[in-house]
């Protein structure tokens, strides 16, 4: 954990950077197998240079450069998830390969054609498309590919599970602050299009309830100790807070509809969808 703060100030954190803050690592929907086709789709090798938007605390980004041998420089919103990334990469001895700072996806602090690769992971359901999509085109080279793991909603949600859907997109979006969508697999594919990306892949995989959750949540976590305790500290401020019930709450609630409820789990699911910039 960073410098210690206040219970009042803890309270006051953005859900991100309270997870950054608390330790809690970001586990990826679909794992490690979900991160291995991406890379496949957006031709990441070694030497690439990857831009990952909205990194969180850099298990992405440490994986595939451990992995591929690549380059990734993440950004993110949350200062605490880029300060927990930033320790990740120097206790895996990637540093050289991996960096992380606080950046804005609407207006990102690269030129032009930097990239070889852009990704989102969980990331781009939280913003605007027509906004974020033609900034990602701007920085990629010619030739080379965005490439988004994010879940999504069945274009045809039938009407006994389109209440179920809906509530748990808005409890994920008073969670967070932030604009929360699941997007329909042509929505997503359309996105593309009108930012101006060619060759479109859209790959869907539904029942997100049965994909891991982390490439290895103890490993994730740094080990048992840790693991054990970030869940006591966890517990520990449930117990001394009314807010921070309230928000663990809703985390548990927003998991349910999502990924554990039996009509609406039916109908939402992981998407990989990638494009090429001409």
């Amino acid at each position: 954990m960073s410098r210690s703060l206040t219970l009042k100030e803890i309270e006051s954190l953005g859900y991100y950077d309270f997870m950054g803050y608390m330790g809690v690592p970001f586990f990826n929907i679909g794992g490690a197998a979900s991160m291995d086709r991406l890379a496949e789709i957006c031709n990441i090798k070694e030497n690439t240079q990857v831009l990952e938007i909205g990194c969180g605390t850099g298990g992405n980004a440490c994986y595939l450069a451990n992995k591929y041998g690549c380059s990734v420089v993440g950004i993110d919103i949350a200062e605490h998830m880029v300060e927990y990334a930033k320790r990740r990469a120097a206790e895996l001895g990637l540093t050289d390969r991996v960096s992380f700072s606080v950046g804005d996806a609407y207006g990102l602090d690269f030129p032009d054609d930097s990239f070889d690769a852009v990704l989102t992971v969980f990331v781009s359901q939280f913003l605007e498309p027509a906004r974020a999509f033609p900034e990602f085109l701007r920085v990629l080279k010619p030739g080379r590919h965005l490439g988004v793991n994010e879940m999504y909603r069945d274009d045809d949600v039938p009407p006994e599970a389109v209440d179920r859907v809906d509530y748990g997109e808005r409890v994920f979006k008073e969670l967070t602050d932030l604009p929360f969508t699941l997007r329909s697999p042509s929505t997503w594919s359309s996105s593309f299009e009108s930012a101006g990306f060619s060759d479109v892949v859209v790959e869907l995989h539904s029942n997100v309830s049965e994909k891991p959750y982390a490439l290895n949540m103890v490993d994730e976590f740094g080990g048992w100790v840790k693991l054990a305790r970030t869940m006591w500290d966890l517990l520990v401020l449930e117990l001394r807070s009314s807010k921070m019930r309230e928000r663990f709450g809703k985390i548990s609630r927003g998991k349910s509809v999502l990924l554990r409820d039996r009509v609406a789990s039916r109908y939402i699911g992981y998407i990989l969808c990638a494009g090429v910039k001409p």
